[in-house]
């Protein structure tokens, strides 16, 4: 067994993040490349542009200045203000997180039809999980230490860390669950479609997922084995939620552009059938 807090642990466990970090930006980057017609159809005005997108583009680009301030801590020679790099990287990665929520919290509200017994104690629950991970921004302490020439994480509240890994997992499956229950709603109401189908596995896999990743840095600062280890699976559980919010947006956005919808009250079905009534 491997003591984690020696000197030379440390060490392998920093490379390995920052190598990881130098990985998922990568990954990221060709994920925005890959899906940048999304933000080219809104400039062609081909889409339009709605409010609830405002959470769309805080989770696409927070991510992306998160991995890039935290490929900064490891890149610069030059003594900077450690403290400040790593409050802005927990700014960005926290706003990352919670608008992906967000965004999946407003389109399960349209389902519901904006009913208040759905609606505010979600809104509630947001306001909760804004709280909470706005407090875990400042729970890191960094520093920068000339031998290594580089930011070093000196203090980290492991219980607070936990906190805000658990609550997300609780707050995205009440999303899934509440979720699955409306359009199981529209089921029985036989309105069942590929938007139902698609709306399902979307939100399946992205639970799952999310929920896989988020488990990892969770369970990582139960077992608390020192401080790098226990930020190690942060970065890449906020990108991989980043990736699949944003693309289950895209999907449901091209999904409407063809010939399936959810109205403006929230309601779903075949814009050829409306067209018909």
């Amino acid at each position: 067994m491997p003591d984690w807090e020696s000197p030379q642990v440390l060490a392998k466990a920093g490379l390995v993040f920052s190598q990881m970090m130098f990985t998922f930006l990568g990954i990221y980057l060709w994920e925005l490349f890959t899906t940048c017609d999304f933000e080219w159809s809104l400039i062609r005005g081909r889409r339009k542009f709605t409010w609830p997108l405002i959470f769309f583009f805080l989770t696409r680009y927070c991510i992306l200045w998160a991995l890039i301030g935290l490929i900064l801590s490891f890149t610069l020679e030059n003594r900077i203000n450690c403290q400040a790099l790593y409050i802005f990287n927990s700014l960005t990665g926290n706003l990352a997180i919670l608008s992906a929520s967000t965004s999946l919290m407003i389109r399960t509200i349209a389902l519901w039809e904006r009913k208040k017994y759905i609606m505010i104690p979600l809104i509630c629950l947001s306001i909760a999980h804004w709280g909470i991970l706005w407090r875990g921004m400042f729970i890191i302490n960094a520093i920068w230490d000339p031998k290594s020439q580089a930011c070093v994480i000196v203090k980290l509240d492991n219980q607070f860390l936990q906190t805000t890994f658990f609550c997300t997992m609780a707050v995205d499956f009440t999303i899934l669950v509440l979720t699955t229950v409306a359009l199981y709603r529209f089921s029985y109401s036989g309105t069942r479609s590929d938007l139902w189908t698609l709306l399902f596995r979307d939100g399946l896999v992205y639970f799952l997922v999310t929920f896989s990743f988020n488990a990892v840095p969770a369970i990582l600062n139960v077992l608390q084995l020192n401080t790098v280890m226990n930020v190690i699976a942060t970065v890449p559980a906020a990108t991989v939620a980043a990736i699949a919010a944003c693309r289950l947006v895209i999907r449901l956005q091209d999904f409407r552009n063809r010939d399936v919808c959810i109205g403006e009250d929230g309601s779903t079905g075949n814009s050829k059938n409306r067209e018909g009534r």
